[in-house]
């Protein structure tokens, strides 16, 4: 994707090496997103408000900034556009795995202003031509994520040879995807600059939080140190997405089954002590 030239983070600067890229500062008006994309060919938005799930205000802001991207998009005529939805926007567990076609039917706030951010692109597509590639992404998997949540605090704990706690019943199962097969997803998106609509992008694995532990453990050299607490209902339902049309239209299938991902990462962390 040469032709892209440029990108925006928000926030403070971060090490990205090997990579050769350009930080843009933008508060998501539009006078400020028209000039620091006046030079740009595509756009990746990724950009949401994540919060404590109980007031809708929280999550008005990606509505505005998403609708402000994209009417800076029309006065700079870009109109190749991938948004980083999410697979909060469904949650019928009776029709798993999940398709595009479904009616979404999401259970958080955060899941509502996703669709809605969605339906925003689907207006800006009609009225405008905007071609704005929805993937609706699974549970992301990777290394340098935000600590506190199971994924890393297992992974973290397996790492130093310290016991992982499941606690639930781990009945539900859930997908995970690799981060890099969801940067991989994001270019090959790029790279259908006609084409729009919405593509689920996940691995096709899922499992129980029992099975997730036992794994961790069996890649990070950790086997058997685990305890597990069944008499506690786990709070968390099953999830897993048909991700066939982004094979068919895109041409994305996942390069890393969650074994591979897990040890890729342990390679990651070694490296780094």
């Amino acid at each position: 994707m040469s032709n892209i030239k440029g990108s925006i983070r928000i926030g403070r600067r971060s090490k990205v090496e090997n990579i050769d890229c350009e930080y843009r500062q933008t508060d998501y008006s539009i006078e400020s997103l028209n000039y620091i994309l006046k030079d740009i060919d595509a756009v990746v938005h990724l950009a949401a408000m994540r919060g404590t799930d109980f007031n809708i205000t929280i999550y008005h802001q990606n509505e505005i900034i998403t609708e402000n991207l994209y009417q800076s998009c029309i006065d700079l005529e870009i109109r190749n556009i991938v948004f980083a939805s999410s697979v909060s926007v469904y949650s019928d567990i009776t029709k798993i795995p999940w398709v595009e076609t479904q009616i979404p039917s999401p259970k958080t706030l955060y899941g509502v202003s996703k669709i809605a951010c969605e339906y925003i692109g689907d207006i800006y597509h009609r009225k405008y031509g905007l071609n704005i590639k929805s993937l609706r992404i699974a549970q992301v998997l990777g290394e340098g994520e935000r600590k506190g949540f199971m994924m890393n605090t297992f992974i973290d704990n397996a790492f130093e040879n310290k016991t992982l706690k499941v606690i639930g019943k781990s009945i539900a199962k859930r997908e995970f995807v690799y981060v890099k097969d969801v940067a991989r997803a994001i270019i090959m998106a790029l790279s259908k600059p006609e084409i729009h609509g919405t593509f689920n992008i996940g691995s096709g694995e899922a499992y129980t939080n029992l099975q997730i532990a036992q794994i961790v453990n069996e890649c990070f050299d950790n086997e058997g140190n685990l305890e597990y607490y069944d008499y506690i209902d786990e709070g968390i339902e099953s999830s897993l997405m048909d991700s066939s049309k982004a094979k068919n239209v895109l041409g994305y299938s996942p390069k890393y089954s969650f074994k591979e991902a897990l040890n890729e990462i342990k390679n990651i962390k070694s490296r780094s002590i």
